[in-house]
């Protein structure tokens, strides 16, 4: 290769390598701008000057319609901040069948980050009957706007993971399954809460084979028109994990009966 051939080569692999840059900066930016909006921005301003938020850390998990971010708060203990999106159009066609009918949120909000707003109050409201029951789900601290923080169920800065991300042994899958289903059925009885989307990927392995139930954005009251057939759909998912793992459970329809004293049929539902 000749001086000028190397000299166009590496004139060229600068370009290429700004160019990564530019484009990885660009991505960079359009996801904080999704994340990170001036009113979103505002709002974690002033939960810093309540010493609710201290720092910011990582992403903790990310999906479509919200980010967690590790955080501490004002006594440097490490917190979970959810922070739902406010530019996500299909989400409030996609969520409203679990506020309608709500009985503790009368009015739905035609405003989208309204709505938003209204979501995240409603899992506060979820984490905090559930919570002051004992039902194993993380404590909630604050919620303001798009932003909630909650516990953070994990150690020294690293969360502990799902059902789904570990191997478990069949001594630890007997001892798992009681206290999921009597978690399902304290958050129903007591709590007057049902999950809605309860599965091996939302519930928390923790050191004893503890658990930690996550996700309540979408949890129904019971009294909502849809909340007993994801009440059975739930069942459903958690009989199947564990039948799939090599444990003999119970068959849904009889632990729906367990929990609620009335078979699925009495609420219009095709047992499993």
């Amino acid at each position: 290769m000749s001086k000028a051939e190397k000299k166009l080569w590496r004139k060229m692999y600068r370009y290429e390598r700004e160019q990564r840059y530019l484009r990885k900066r660009s991505e960079l930016n359009e996801v904080l701008e999704e994340v990170f909006d001036q009113i979103t921005l505002m709002t974690i301003y002033r939960l810093m000057n309540r010493k609710l938020i201290k720092d910011f850390y990582g992403v903790v998990s990310a999906g479509k319609e919200s980010r967690i971010y590790l955080a501490r708060d004002g006594n440097l203990n490490y917190i979970a901040v959810k922070i739902y999106l406010v530019t996500t159009a299909e989400f409030r066609k996609n969520r409203i069948i679990y506020v309608s009918g709500d009985p503790r949120f009368k009015r739905i909000p035609n405003d989208f980050r309204d709505f938003i707003y209204l979501w995240a109050r409603r899992e506060y409201s979820n984490l905090e009957a559930a919570y002051s029951v004992g039902v194993p789900v993380p404590k909630p601290c604050f919620v303001k706007n798009n932003i909630l923080g909650m516990e953070f169920i994990g150690k020294d800065g690293v969360r502990f993971p799902t059902m789904v991300e570990v191997e478990l042994e069949k001594e630890q899958l007997e001892e798992i399954y009681p206290k999921i289903i009597e978690a399902v059925k304290k958050l129903y009885r007591e709590a007057k809460l049902v999950h809605g989307d309860l599965s091996e990927y939302n519930i928390f392995i923790l050191p004893d084979n503890r658990i930690v139930l996550i996700d309540l954005s979408q949890a129904l009251h019971v009294d909502q028109p849809l909340s007993h057939q994801l009440l059975l759909r739930d069942l459903t998912n958690i009989t199947r994990y564990f039948k799939k793992n090599g444990l003999e459970v119970g068959e849904p329809s009889k632990l729906f009966e367990e929990i609620t004293g009335n078979a699925p049929e009495y609420y219009g539902l095709v047992g499993v």
